[in-house]
């Protein structure tokens, strides 16, 4: 199946979305104009590069995505007396949109079913820390009732204590929070622009934001915090949370981009003055892999080694 019959048989699959099909019309005028180069230079075809994901079985994971359309542009080469003439042509790549990557993450994230969870279950996260000094990677087990909480660094014993409800990390207020939280993405942005407390994994600009960049700096590290709660996200809230990322002016994509523990994967990038803010994402199902700043102070990192529900501390997914 050619390109252009792949993305018409997944209009079906794709709900009405007009940034997304604004964006498959310029890909889809790009690949002809790549398609009648070809045809006429046999010798020299004009390269394209996808990626994407593969539609899934009953219960998989499914979407597709068409990211970037790398098209051949002729190069100027020197030529004596100083004069440039076009030359061998080379493949420029197009980056990858942060509306279409985006789209198709919460498109993804619709296609997925939430699990029930009991009051009496825990909430597991494994995290590592790069943040300069040789920090420990930890587990952290959250009863989400809210009654109980664990604790084991790298190499230590678990530790089991009272639970701390109410606080930052208590699930059972990151539930209550989650379903107050609007599913379209304009009033989602909205809420997180108008936030109180800041919610972050990591600051991305210190000690202060650029004037006029808090209430997007405060969206995109909202969106972050609640994504490192991934399994306990109702389906439409991930969706929501994506699609609204895709609103923040600055916001764009890079390939290949390294977390913390060197996975690479899809980042999402918010460029502040000088500060670059990074969402590492699974090239395969989107799932949040974890954060990093780059500042000229350094690059700090935590990433999401392991997450979801389980049935006691001390137990893992």
């Amino acid at each position: 199946m050619n390109e252009i019959e792949l993305l018409k048989s997944l209009r079906d699959e794709v709900p009405e979305q007009p940034d997304l099909r604004t964006e498959e019309h310029r890909l889809l005028a790009v690949i002809r104009e790549g398609s009648s180069a070809s045809r006429r230079r046999p010798a020299r075809p004009a390269a394209r590069l996808r990626w994407g994901l593969a539609l899934g079985g009953a219960g998989a994971l499914a979407a597709a995505v068409v990211v970037a359309v790398a098209v051949a542009q002729p190069a100027a080469v020197p030529q004596p007396g100083g004069t440039a003439q076009p030359g061998n042509r080379q493949p420029a790549v197009r980056p990858p949109d942060a509306v279409v990557v985006l789209e198709n993450a919460a498109l993804v994230a619709t296609r997925t079913r939430t699990a029930d969870i009991r009051p009496d279950q825990w909430f597991y996260i494994k995290e590592s820390q790069h943040m300069g000094d040789d920090l420990p990677t930890f587990e952290h087990w959250s009863r989400m009732d809210g009654r109980g909480s664990a604790l084991r660094e790298e190499g230590g014993e678990l530790k089991i204590g009272d639970g701390e409800p109410n606080a930052r990390t208590d699930p059972a207020r990151t539930q209550r929070e989650l379903e107050s939280l609007p599913t379209d993405p304009d009033a989602l942005l909205e809420h997180f622009r108008n936030l109180k407390e800041e919610r972050t994994p990591l600051s991305i600009c210190r000690p202060h934001c650029p004037e006029g960049t808090e209430g997007d700096v405060r969206a995109f590290g909202a969106i972050g915090w609640y994504m490192k709660f991934g399994p306990v996200i109702p389906a439409d809230k991930t969706a929501a949370m994506y699609r609204a990322l895709a609103k923040i002016p600055n916001v764009t994509i890079e390939e290949n981009t390294a977390d913390g523990d060197g996975r690479k994967g899809i980042g999402v990038v918010l460029t502040v003055g000088e500060s670059k803010g990074y969402y590492i994402l699974d090239p395969g199902d989107y799932h949040y892999l974890g954060m990093k700043v780059v500042d000229a102070d350094g690059t700090f990192a935590m990433s999401v080694l392991d997450s979801g529900v389980v049935d006691g501390p001390g137990r893992t997914p």
